[in-house]
């Protein structure tokens, strides 16, 4: 791998080890979501003074973030594979989900055949750093914890990208965007099948090109 690819996968690894989200890194740091974004996606390495303030920011040295970690042949031949690319979920009002593959995409992710790569229509979720037109990454699963970003159907057939709460018997899929209102559910909505997660955001995946 070159230094970009290098410097991406490291600072993916670190972000999910430590829970942060781009989200965090712009609002920490001050930075735009494009810059932000251009690193996690492996289209540049910040500058010395910038990557000095990413690593105090992250609190990590530089080559934690420079330096190439080895992988087994064992683990990255286990691990290498392609996940489908559909088009799209809304990340606004719930919409029928296009479950039309257009793409794969390779991943290093064990188990690719768990995950969904879908392309994301709408601004609802934009405070997460989920811009209309980028793709996210689901694991596919039934269940998701409080807080979680998560795919979901409603009304029996329509999908959408919300963060889920749950309070008592009620789930409220909630937006990352002051336009845009809770839906609320009822959790018998989940028992009886009408409604059902679908999977939980793994990653977010911008193309700035």
């Amino acid at each position: 791998m070159d230094i970009t690819e290098v410097f991406s996968a490291n600072l993916r690894r670190v972000m999910q080890e430590k829970r942060y989200r781009a989200v965090d890194i712009v609002n920490g740091m001050g930075v735009s979501k494009q810059i932000v974004s251009s690193w996690v996606n492996g289209y540049r390495v910040p500058r010395m003074r910038m990557l000095d303030d990413l690593c105090t920011f992250l609190d990590v040295r530089r080559s934690d973030l420079l330096e190439e970690h080895t992988v087994s042949s064992a683990q990255f031949s286990n691990a290498t594979g392609y996940v489908k690319l559909y088009d799209g979920i809304p990340a606004g009002a719930p919409a029928f989900l296009d479950e039309q593959v257009i793409d794969h995409i390779p991943t290093l992710l064990p188990h690719p055949e768990n995950y969904a790569a879908i392309k994301v229509h709408g601004d609802s979720m934009v405070g997460a750093g989920i811009v209309d037109g980028c793709t996210v990454m689901i694991k596919k699963q039934d269940c998701a914890d409080d807080g979680q970003i998560v795919a979901c159907r409603v009304n029996n057939e329509e999908v959408t990208l919300k963060r889920f709460r749950q309070q008592g018997e009620t789930v409220l899929l909630m937006p990352e965007n002051a336009s845009y209102s809770p839906l609320i559910v009822p959790v018998s909505d989940f028992e009886n099948g009408s409604a059902q997660i679908l999977g939980v955001l793994v990653q977010i995946i911008i193309d700035v090109r």
